[in-house]
C-alpha cells in the first residue's frame, strides 16, 4: 500500500479528490491533511461580500469530501517536512509518513511586520468570512491594493454598503494603476469603471505607517482608517524555506513543469505556494491552479507506478472576470475586455459548476 498525503484543500487538490472518488485504486492510501475543515472559494468571496451567497454556498467541507470517498482526513497543520524519511510533522506533534506528498496550502499576506497590528488577515482564506463581515460594516474601511483581489473587494463592499445606505464609501489604496498587471487598458477601463460608480481610490500611494485612526504615505498624505485589509500580493509560507527544501528567492517551492520538487522526487506541489523553474514569473492565480490539478494527479500516480510523468504547460491567455458589483463584472481576455451583466452572469454559472462539482460528491 503506497501512502499519498495531500498538504492543503487548493484548487488542484480537490481535482485530486474528485478523481479519486471516480477511480480510486486499492494500492493506494490517500490521506489529507488541512487546519480547516472547510475550504473557502476565493472566486465567491466579492458575491459572499456582497450578500449575494451564504456560507455554505461558498465552502467545500473537506472532512466530509474525504470521508465519502474513502480518503484519510486530520485537521492539522504541517509545520516541518523531513524530506529524507518521507515524514510531515503536524502542529499536533502527529507525524504523516509518505510515498508521495503534494502541498496546494496558498499563500500568505505579504504585509509589513510592523503594521500588523493594525491590518486584518484573510490568509489563510478561512480567516476570510470573520474578517469580511466586521470590515464591510466598518466606519472607515480602507484597502491596500490594487490588484484583482483588492480591486473586486472594493467594489464588493461598496455595493453592500450602497444598498444599506451607509454614508461612507471603502477607500482603496494603490501604489499604481489599478489592475497593472493586466495592462494599460484594463486599468483605465477599470478605474473608469470605479469613477463611474464613485468608488474612491487613490493611485501611486506607498504606505509608510498605519495607526489606530489613519493610513499615512511615504508622500504624507494621511487617509482616516477604522479597519484596513492590505492585499498587496502573496508572500510564501515559511515551511519550505524553514525545512530546508529548494526553494525560489521569495522562499516559494521549487518545482519543475512537472509540478515535482528540483529536489525530492517524491515531493510535488501547486497553487501559489509553488514557484515553476521554467515559468519563475508565472501570477499566482486560480486560474493556473486549476489546470495544474489534472497534471497533478496523473503525476503522483505515474510517479508511484515509475511511469513518465507529463509537464504542466500554462495557456497564455485566459478569461478573467472581476465583480464590479450591483450585478455587473469586468471581463478581460487578453487585450479584450468587457463590462455589464452579461459577465456578471458567466461568472455566477463559473462559480457555482465549479462548486458544484465537489459539494455533490458527499451531498
Amino acid at each position: 500500500m503506497k501512502i499519498i498525503v495531500l498538504v492543503g484543500g487548493g484548487h488542484a487538490h480537490l481535482h485530486a479528490l474528485s478523481q479519486f472518488a471516480k477511480k480510486p485504486r486499492e494500492d493506494v492510501q490517500l490521506v489529507l491533511v488541512s487546519p480547516a475543515v472547510y475550504q473557502y472559494y476565493s472566486g465567491m468571496f466579492s458575491g459572499f461580500t456582497e450578500g449575494l451567497y451564504d456560507l455554505d454556498e461558498i465552502r467545500i467541507d473537506l472532512k466530509r469530501l474525504a470521508e465519502k470517498i474513502g480518503s484519510a482526513f486530520y485537521q492539522d497543520a504541517i509545520c516541518a517536512i523531513d524530506p529524507k524519511s518521507r515524514i510531515l510533522i503536524g502542529q499536533s506533534g502527529k507525524a504523516y509518513p509518505y510515498d508521495a506528498v503534494s502541498f496546494d496550502i496558498g499563500s500568505q499576506t505579504n504585509s509589513p511586520e510592523t503594521l500588523r497590528k493594525y491590518i486584518s488577515p484573510i490568509k489563510p482564506n478561512y480567516h476570510f468570512p470573520e474578517q469580511l463581515l466586521k470590515f464591510r460594516e466598518s466606519a472607515k474601511p480602507v484597502i491596500v491594493g490594487g490588484g484583482a483581489s483588492g480591486v473586486e473587494l472594493a467594489f464588493s463592499v461598496q455595493a453592500w454598503r450602497k444598498r444599506r445606505h451607509f454614508t461612507a464609501v471603502p477607500l482603496l489604496l494603490s501604489s499604481g494603476a489599478l489592475l497593472s498587471a493586466q495592462g494599460a487598458t484594463a486599468s483605465k477601463k477599470i478605474e473608469a469603471i470605479a469613477r463611474e460608480k464613485e468608488l474612491p481610490f487613490f493611485t501611486d500611494v506607498t504606505i509608510d505607517d498605519i495607526d489606530r485612526n489613519s493610513v499615512t504615505a511615504k508622500s504624507g498624505a494621511s487617509y482616516p482608517q477604522s479597519d484596513v485589509l492590505w492585499l498587496t500580493g502573496p508572500k510564501s509560507p515559511d515551511l519550505f524555506e524553514h525545512s530546508g527544501m529548494p526553494v525560489d528567492r521569495d522562499g516559494f517551492l521549487a518545482v519543475h513543469s512537472t509540478l515535482q520538487s528540483t529536489r525530492y522526487a517524491e515531493v510535488f506541489g501547486a497553487g501559489d505556494c509553488i514557484s515553476i523553474d521554467r515559468y519563475p514569473d508565472l501570477a499566482k492565480n486560480g486560474v493556473y491552479a486549476v489546470r495544474q490539478g489534472p497534471v497533478l494527479w496523473d503525476n503522483l500516480l505515474n510517479f508511484l507506478d515509475g511511469n513518465p510523468l507529463s509537464s504542466f504547460i500554462p495557456q497564455k491567455r485566459y478569461v478573467a472576470i472581476l465583480s464590479t458589483g450591483g450585478g455587473e463584472a469586468f471581463l478581460t481576455y487578453g487585450r479584450w475586455s468587457m463590462h455589464g451583466k452579461f459577465p456578471w452572469k458567466l461568472k455566477q454559472r463559473i462559480d457555482k459548476k465549479f462548486m458544484k462539482a465537489y459539494q455533490t460528491i458527499y451531498n
